[in-house]
């Protein structure tokens, strides 16, 4: 018999056909966990004036033995765990969004609707130089506070303690013993594993939120991605780094703005040694509202159920995260048997084809393969789980402590600081000279996080019968009154993109905490105008951004002023007309408004590729329009 040696791709074609399981829509825990944002980081902080909490996520990719986590602090910090759904959240609410108004024209106006491309021992006894203020567990960090005058003292201390500092050593530690510093030094615990990482929560006494970015400079990638959300009773503004506005004539407006970040790049090496911050959101903290569906959680009635099967599907219903950690926990309390892993995958997985299933082993992904199977339909694997079971007690009693307690906690803070900030920058090695500091600016206007621009297609000569999309002409309409001519559907970037002599950055002004900017540079013709712009004169149901979509997907729409406060609803619909989601039912003011869709179902559940319709209605006010989901 002929024996042809499979590709990846193959053996996944293969599965497809004798395992119509595995190409299902995603709906349970062990799904994509991929963040959206690999090389950054992120970092939450409540700025009470007097105190600061910091939530910081903690991104790492190596052995778990080798993983350590050294972090300065004006003051002994008292040490929580947080949860990373607070950062995914923080991500989709705040996140700058460009989308463009289209004028209706006429000729071409309908022909051609816009189109979007679819982010070991414990520590023992110290040196006379190292003072031990406190050790404890929290959640899966063994962690400890040190505080020493002698940074050569401290790295002692951390390295006969076995923690591995790599290029971590005394001249990057020097600055912050002279101010007095603290030193939070935490690892994973001997029983836990990388999948159980999650952002750590500290509060200490501190006037201002800072970053401590010079630590990060031994061991960064450059244009490092750097976003602080401030949590205060005003808008927070960078104390010790520039701000500069961007050229929005820059922003790829066709493709929903996927070059921000480049041009943020860009803008803010503009400033003195590329220490600047740009302002992504601003406004009230209200944003965040209805993020955490903490009120659905029971662990109560989890602990009831104790059917493998049905408490999975019952987590699922209650929404809880899907993430590493939650794959951590059940890996840990509902081991996956051998039995299950061998035959039981052989069976339910590649449907008794052996062949198939050495090949995925030699390929390398067997493993993936099957505890995907497993945990997503535990109840395929009945035959092979007679001597099992699992403790739903024990099991649900983490899920709340690990999941629940920090994401209510979380909740309430987001309940009584009533302004959100969110600062974005990006820094390379040679330029994380200076730690950021933050303060608050009460005069300041708020900033939107959707920016808009007027679009229209230049049609002149226009055959439909003919139609040549490469020379299709887009006109975009800035807010300053700047037009910005492309063919979207012709070859190469954004036209000015290419012009390396456009700047990046329109102004790079100095913020500080009262009264307007100091303006440092202008750059290009950006209108002084901070006035809000005109609230909609119409309902609206916009584009969504991107569509197609597979993780979430933004819906824009607008209330106008005329009808004052409205109650405004936004559902998701298959094409048989069933109602799936309903994303929204309460009042909004007028305005532009958005909410975004995660391809879940009500359930909680993964809804399966397809086309769906978004629907609004606000009294008498209906729209609808098609959206497409691509699991």
């Amino acid at each position: 018999m002929l024996r042809l040696r499979l590709s990846h791709c193959a053996i996944l074609a293969i599965l497809a056909v004798i395992s119509p399981r595995l190409v299902e829509a995603c709906g349970g825990f062990f799904c994509s966990t991929q963040p959206m944002n690999q090389l950054s980081e992120r970092i939450l902080f409540v700025d009470r004036g007097d105190s600061v909490t910091t939530h910081v996520q903690i991104q790492y990719s190596g052995s778990a033995a080798d993983f350590a986590w050294i972090l300065p602090v004006p003051s002994v910090p008292q040490l929580a765990v947080s949860h990373n759904e607070v950062f995914q959240q923080l991500q989709f609410a705040t996140q700058p969004f460009f989308f463009l108004e289209w004028a209706a024209d006429g000729a071409c106006g309908d022909v051609f609707p816009p189109f979007f491309r679819t982010l070991e021992e414990d520590a023992a006894t110290t040196g006379a130089e190292v003072d031990v203020v406190a050790e404890q567990r929290v959640g899966p960090y063994d962690t400890v506070v040190l505080s020493s005058d002698d940074a050569d003292a401290i790295v002692t201390w951390l390295v006969d303690n076995g923690y591995q500092l790599g290029d971590l050593g005394r001249d990057l530690l020097q600055p912050y013993v002279d101010g007095g510093f603290f030193f939070i030094a935490l690892r994973l615990a001997p029983d836990r594993e990388l999948g159980d990482l999650q952002p750590i929560s500290l509060s200490y006494a501190a006037d201002t939120p800072g970053i401590p970015i010079q630590l990060t400079a031994v061991a960064t990638a450059p244009d490092l991605g750097v976003t602080a959300w401030i949590l205060s009773a005003a808008r927070a503004v960078p104390t010790n780094y520039l701000h500069v506005q961007i050229n929005e004539a820059l922003i790829d407006w066709f493709n929903g703005g996927f070059n921000y970040d480049d041009v943020v790049r860009a803008a803010v090496d503009a400033a003195s040694e590329g220490q600047a911050f740009v302002t992504d959101y601003a406004g009230p903290s209200k944003i965040m509202e209805g993020r955490f569906p903490t009120d659905s959680y029971d662990t109560s009635a989890l602990a009831r159920i104790d059917d493998a099967a049905r408490f999975l599907d019952a987590a699922l219903r209650q929404g809880l995260p899907r993430d590493a950690q939650m794959q951590a926990l059940l890996r840990r309390h509902m081991p996956m048997p051998e039995a299950a892993r061998i035959d039981g995958v052989l069976e339910v997985v590649f449907g008794g084809d052996r062949q198939a299933y050495e090949q995925a082993e030699t390929e390398g992904f067997l493993a993936s393969l099957a505890e995907r199977a497993f945990y997503n339909d535990l109840a395929a694997f009945r035959p092979w789980l007679t001597d099992w079971s699992f403790d739903p007690v024990a099991l649900a009693q983490d899920l709340e402590r690990v999941v629940v307690e920090p994401l209510r906690a979380t909740q309430r803070l987001f309940s009584t600081h009533p302004y959100l900030t969110r600062l974005y920058t990006t820094l390379s090695a040679e330029e994380m000279t200076v730690d950021p500091m933050f303060d608050v600016n009460p005069d300041l206007p708020d900033v939107s996080n959707q920016r808009t621009a007027l679009a229209h297609w230049e049609c002149e000569g226009f055959d439909p019968e003919n139609i040549d999309f490469t020379e299709l002409v887009l006109v975009v309409t800035l807010g300053d009154g700047r037009q910005v001519r492309s063919r979207p559907f012709a070859d190469g970037p954004w036209p000015l993109a290419r012009e390396t002599d456009i700047p990046a950055a329109s102004l790079v002004e100095r913020l500080n905490t009262s009264g307007p900017p100091v303006l440092v540079q202008r750059l290009t013709a950006i209108t002084d105008d901070t006035t809000p712009t005109s609230l909609p004169t119409e309902f609206g149901l916009h584009l969504n951004y991107p569509n197609p979509f597979n993780a979430a997907t933004v819906i824009p729409f607008t209330v106008p002023a005329a009808a004052g406060a409205a109650m405004v609803s936004v559902t998701i619909h298959d094409l048989l007309g069933q109602r799936v989601r309903t994303l929204l039912r309460a009042v909004r003011s007028p305005g532009r408004q958005q909410v975004i869709w995660d391809g879940r179902g009500d359930d909680g559940s993964n809804l399966a590729s397809g086309v769906y319709l978004i629907r609004l209605e606000a009294g008498t006010n209906r729209f609808s329009q098609k959206i497409l989901y691509i699991q």
